[in-house]
């Protein structure tokens, strides 16, 4: 698999945006997703035997992109230290996700495709919307990052770290010898990235968790799709979530992984499109998430 190349905006855009985060005094922890990646692993392996376990593709999708990232920032941000990091996170094994998988991964098929595939490999297919089908997987709760403390130096030193692409390699614990000893090792599932960026900001205290996407806000749920009404801003997690369900695949683990950060830590964040990254942090876009005062 031959993967796309990352394309950005001008030089000088990406500059002074590294310039204006400077500017506001942070340092930068940058993750991302993988799902077109893991997907296009997992079809390339469904055709070969053995076939690879969906956490070693998982890792194999991380260092790829993030491969990627640092070589576009580094030759964008010359100045600037930037290293990318294979991020394992700790999962629950006995986790009920393991028994509903929920989470979409590779290509859409048709219902005869999708039948067919699950009885051939013992796959778990699901309609995804009215597009067609798709395999799902286990999407275990993340619990902890197990290079956090890693991450949280290199951001102090100011390096731009990228980490937990994908929603980092999920692991778990077994007990062994009867007991007296752990193992960590490798579980099918795919964690959700949102969730995973919101416990690593937590973990390395972060002062502001940015969930960036293709909507330039979040829009209300009573009033989409047949309007694109922003919600206010500043809003607090309770007022927010207050306004129902958002959409599930999208902007739902945003909106919940975003309110979990701000109601556990008291520390703000935001949502909305990449390039007014610098003015959600100012509150000028997107939408600002913030505790309630008390």
């Amino acid at each position: 698999m031959k993967p796309e190349r990352l394309h950005w905006g001008g030089s000088d855009s990406r500059k002074s945006g590294k310039a204006k985060a400077d500017e506001e005094g942070y340092s930068l922890c940058v993750t991302h997703g993988n799902g077109p990646q893991i997907g296009l692993l997992a079809l390339k392996q469904w055709l070969q035997a053995p076939e690879e376990h969906l956490d070693v593709l998982g890792a194999e999708s991380e260092g790829q992109i993030g491969y990627l990232l640092e070589t576009e920032l580094a030759g964008a941000l010359p100045d600037a230290e930037v290293v990318s990091m294979l991020t394992q996170v700790l999962v629950d094994a006995n986790d009920p996700a393991f028994e509903s998988p929920s989470k979409f991964i590779g290509p859409m098929y048709s219902k005869d495709e999708a039948e067919k595939f699950a009885k051939e490999k013992g796959f778990d297919v699901k309609p995804d919307g009215d597009k067609g089908y798709r395999r799902v997987v286990a999407s275990p709760a993340p619990k902890q990052v197990l290079e956090a403390r890693a991450i949280q130096v290199l951001v102090k030193e100011g390096i731009i770290c990228i980490c937990a692409g994908g929603g980092g390699i999920p692991v778990a614990m077994e007990q062994q010898d009867g007991g007296s000893t752990w193992r960590r090792h490798g579980v099918e599932a795919v964690i959700d990235k949102d969730a995973a960026s919101a416990l690593l900001a937590a973990q390395i205290k972060a002062d502001i968790l940015l969930l960036l996407t293709d909507a330039p806000a979040v829009f209300n749920p009573q009033k989409w799709p047949k309007e694109k009404a922003p919600v206010s801003s500043p809003i607090t997690p309770e007022d927010l979530l207050r306004l129902g369900d958002f959409a599930g695949g999208s902007m739902g683990p945003k909106v919940q992984a975003a309110c979990k950060f701000v109601e556990e830590t008291g520390r703000p964040a935001g949502i909305g499109a990449m390039q007014d990254a610098v003015d959600i942090v100012r509150g000028h876009k997107g939408t600002l998430i913030t505790a309630a005062k008390k």
